[in-house]
């Protein structure tokens, strides 16, 4: 099912659908339902915050739900103050529409028994709420936490646009962090010969020094710091076996002999045999280096922050 298709298909079970979040949305008795496609798994996921005085009737309920429907359902659960069940997709569209029709209907059910209330997604208080769209994500707040995530936001929002980068001292702790993280993995090299983690033990290091000392970082300087890094890395790889070769020589009698290993490494590197293992190597750690990379540089948010949409039920 592509996103259109689902989107489509929200709709004929009455909800409404946000392109920024890429999820459905309904209101019912307070209640704000929302559910999730997820193309990779080929499920949906519907959520609910709720609270229940009643813990062991409700997961009886959704047990009971999950049994009747367990050709479809994967789970269906009551955790941290969420209610969240998953279906799903079969090849069939009007399986899928009546599975999910189906799952509206016993939701209406639980909302109208009065078994659960609904709650803000942030306090976990049963206050009236809105929905509204944090980043990419659909959120139900109170209107107290609504204005203290507004007021946070200004906040952030200023402190963002008043801290000005320095590029040049930004270069620097990248630098010196990079080196920092090399020289670390040269020293792991010489016990594991065959560790592979080189790249992400040197851009931490240098996205950390970056930020210590370039106050502000954007993606322009991710990526300058990615590039600095897989250079000091290759640099490293390559220090750190002509270093594990002079242990070899030392350990043979030959004494230390830091130029005799350069030679013998260089030599060797015409190999196609001894240098497939390390191309192979510095392949994996590049991949790990970059995806640590992005994954590093969103979580700490150095973009602008996430605005907050008005309410949209």
């Amino acid at each position: 099912m592509t996103e259109s298709e689902f989107q489509e298909f929200m709709i004929t079970v009455g909800y409404r659908y946000n392109e920024k979040t890429k999820s459905a949305f309904n209101s019912f008795e307070g209640f704000k339902t929302i559910i999730e496609f997820s193309q990779k798994d080929n499920k949906y996921f519907l959520r609910v915050k709720a609270g229940t005085d009643d813990l062991k009737t409700l997961s009886r309920k959704l047990k009971n739900y999950a049994s009747a429907h367990k050709n479809h359902v994967t789970k269906a659960k009551y955790s941290d103050r969420h209610i969240k069940i998953s279906i799903r997709m079969t090849i069939d569209s009007d399986i899928d529409k009546n599975e999910l029709k189906q799952l509206v209907h016993f939701m209406t059910e639980m909302f109208k028994s009065g078994m659960i209330k609904p709650l803000c997604a942030v306090c976990s208080r049963e206050r009236k709420t809105g929905l509204y769209v944090v980043g990419t994500r659909l959120t139900p707040m109170c209107d107290k936490c609504l204005a203290r995530k507004l007021r946070q936001y200004e906040i952030r929002k200023n402190k963002f646009v008043t801290k000005k980068q320095n590029m040049a001292l930004g270069l620097i702790g990248a630098v010196f962090g990079a080196a920092l993280g090399a020289s670390v993995y040269i020293l792991l090299y010489q016990l594991i010969p065959t560790f592979c983690m080189g790249g992400v033990l040197v851009i931490i290091p240098s996205f950390i020094g970056f930020v210590v000392t370039g106050k502000r970082a954007t993606i322009q300087s991710a990526v300058i710091c990615a590039v600095l890094s897989w250079l000091i890395y290759i640099l490293a790889e390559y220090v750190a076996i002509i270093a594990n070769m002079a242990v070899l020589i030392e350990q043979a009698g030959g004494g230390i002999a830091v130029s005799e290993a350069v030679n013998v490494i260089n030599s060797s590197l015409a190999d196609t045999l001894y240098l497939m293992p390390i191309i192979d190597t510095v392949i994996k750690s590049s991949l790990l280096m970059v995806l640590t990379g992005i994954i590093y540089f969103l979580k700490r948010n150095f973009t602008r922050p996430f605005k907050i949409s008005k309410n949209i039920l």
